[in-house]
């Protein structure tokens, strides 16, 4: 049995509970996608510590039933996989009664309504009570009771408080707005006027996506005030290899018309340019939004996000099977084409008879959405060795809090940005004024070294570190190469020790099979090896990723500080433009009278005159 959303699958089992004669509460692993309906009497009985102190509510006392539904996310849909429906205590005679458990007690959207009409009469809940009665026939046909209704005007309150903190929100976004040209905002609300979703980002965000905006990585497993809103950065790599956020959100829900919005939104505030990859998590909803705005060619599923998963699920069942961890990193690692992958994949289901294991299965299944070896030609840098998303959560743990307002969570979010903005300078500064330490005598480092930034060109430097362990073997001059590995080295991309390189002279491409350049943006060992071997001392032009050099970002800055020039010089009536021109000249003139005591004192004279004949 399955069902589209895990709401769904709650609902289904919650009535057969209330038909049955008991109730079920939702227990949540979120790692690995599955979630536990247990019986309400699933915990073993505690005594309480002082048994004379009177309790102020009852309870339902625990009998450790072992009853329970596992409900797994496979193929986007939600299915029962594990049922046993075996209760070990007796179960409550009528669906009457049983309506008396906390998780039958309920009011479907058209009773709050129209209880809000009444409550907003100022009609009683006693009142309002008789009146469902009236509608329904009697008492016992209905799931709430006079403390849903009350619970139901503390959440209203509830919403009148948090639109008090919408407000304070909305003053601070609007003072940033004032201080921060560039800075953009917007807010979801519903037919009430209450604000469901906000979205924002910073002119310097805006600017990093329109340079780095190719590759987004995003997720919402991060939620963090005290809403309960799903947090949902939208993080790439600039230039120097490192995290950056392009814009914030704050969203109502996980569903895909939210997910659209958002990404609607983002596209309006990023005039328009969209990613050409973009990386999540395995959620069919936004699955779904991400295929109606961009189209599904441009979204894959995080694959260190995959990995983790897979540690965690087959933990113990690669235990019991020895080599088979390392067959499977191997071919996930290893494989170079679709087709080596597929045929490595059989083979080690087949070795280890591990054919019917629903984590494999499940993996097989979606494997062009996360294997390596299904988008190899796709810009993706270092996806192997990061989480984007997930370093980005990690950092924004140390910045807010559980309890935090929405206003205090954008002043956090500023806070973090500011911090951001300061390692990425320094990162300008290693880049464009401090020397490097080369590793070999190779006249493409320095070149290297000129043309990237920092941490790229050291991505670089350990590749051409690295190409010095390899041998080659022409096999065609200036079109064939193959390159074998002789030595290990540190931080090995490929589990295969043998490489080859076609070569177009007269269009001066070079394609190692391995494409590290097409998936990182930077050439592979195999090729600089090659490089030494035809004495080319340059990394050629059409090799140079300009996302990753120096040039690329200081362009553009300076390009916008000209711009911004430009505008301040045609404000004629600009104040601080004339106090700048006129204190320069002014400056200059003092320095050479200064000299002279007696023209000093001529020239303050004349200053005088002049300030008095101009009205002053």
């Amino acid at each position: 049995m399955s069902f589209d959303t895990l709401k769904e699958a709650h609902r289904f089992v919650n009535i057969y509970g209330q038909l049955n004669g008991f109730s079920v509460f939702k227990g949540r692993n979120y790692k690995n996608k599955k979630v536990f309906l247990m019986c309400n009497k699933s915990k073993r009985a505690v005594e309480p510590k002082n048994p004379a102190k009177k309790r102020k509510r009852s309870v339902v006392k625990g009998t450790s039933c072992k009853m329970h539904i596992i409900v797994v996310l496979e193929q986007m849909r939600w299915k029962f996989t594990n049922v046993d429906l075996v209760h070990n205590h007796p179960l409550v005679s009528s669906p009457s009664l049983t309506k008396f458990f906390i998780n039958h007690r309920y009011m479907t959207e058209e009773e709050k309504k129209f209880s809000r009409i009444l409550q907003e009469a100022r009609i009683k809940p006693r009142r309002i009570m008789q009146i469902f009665r009236k509608m329904k026939g009697n008492f016992k046909y209905m799931n709430f009771g006079r403390t849903q209704l009350k619970n139901l005007k503390q959440a209203d309150r509830q919403n009148k408080i948090r639109n008090t903190d919408i407000d304070s929100t909305m003053l601070f976004v609007k003072k940033l707005q004032k201080e921060q040209p560039g800075f953009y905002y917007t807010m979801r609300t519903d037919e009430e006027n209450t604000v469901k979703s906000i979205f924002w980002t910073a002119s310097a965000s805006r600017l990093n996506y329109k340079l780095y905006g190719d590759f987004v990585s995003f997720d919402t497993t991060f939620s963090t005030n005290k809403y309960n809103m799903p947090f949902a950065p939208l993080v790439g790599i600039n230039g120097h290899g490192r995290t950056i956020v392009f814009g914030y959100a704050l969203l109502e829900n996980q569903k895909a018309e939210t997910f659209s919005w958002l990404f609607n939104t983002l596209l309006e505030a990023m005039d328009g340019k969209k990613p050409e990859l973009i990386i999540t998590d395995q959620d069919a909803a936004m699955k779904k939004a991400i295929s109606e705005i961009f189209g599904s060619d441009i979204h894959r599923n995080c694959f260190w996000h995959i990995m983790r998963n897979a540690r965690e699920n087959l933990g113990t069942y690669l235990k019991e099977r020895p080599g088979m961890a390392e067959d499977l990193e191997r071919v996930i690692y290893g494989s170079i084409s679709k087709e080596e992958f597929d045929e490595g994949w059989k083979e080690i289901l087949e070795k280890y008879d591990a054919k019917e294991n629903g984590t494999l299965k499940l993996m097989w299944k979606c494997r062009s959405m996360w294997a390596p070896a299904y988008f190899m030609d796709v810009f993706c840098p270092f996806i192997k060795t990061t989480g984007r998303s997930e370093s980005t959560n990690s950092s924004f743990k140390d910045y807010v809090m559980r309890k935090d307002s929405i206003e205090t969570f954008l002043q956090q979010c500023q806070i973090y940005e500011e911090e951001q903005a300061e390692i990425e300078r320094r990162d300008r500064f290693e880049s464009n004024v401090q020397e490097p330490v080369y590793a070999t005598m190779q006249m493409i480092e320095r070149h290297a070294a000129q043309v990237y930034t920092r941490n790229i060109y050291l991505r670089f430097q350990m590749e051409l570190y690295n190409s010095s362990a390899y041998s080659l073997e022409e096999e065609e001059s200036w079109a064939k190469y193959k390159v074998h590995r002789l030595m290990d080295h540190d931080k090995i991309e490929f589990y295969r020790r043998t490489f080859y390189i076609e070569v177009d002279k007269d269009a001066n491409t070079f394609s190692c099979i391995c494409k590290k350049y097409q998936r990182d943006g930077i050439l592979c060992c195999h090729i600089l090896r090659l490089f030494t071997h035809l004495g080319i001392y340059r990394i050629p032009e059409n090799y140079i990723k300009l996302r990753w050099t120096k040039d690329y970002l200081e362009t553009e800055l300076r390009s916008q500080k000209k711009k911004e020039m430009e505008q301040f010089g045609k404000c004629n009536d600009e104040p601080v433009l004339r106090h700048a021109m006129m204190m320069n000249s002014l400056s200059d003139m003092c320095s050479k009278v200064c000299k002279d005591k007696e023209k000093s004192e001529e020239f303050m004279r004349q200053v005088e005159n002049i300030f008095e004949r101009i009205g002053f």
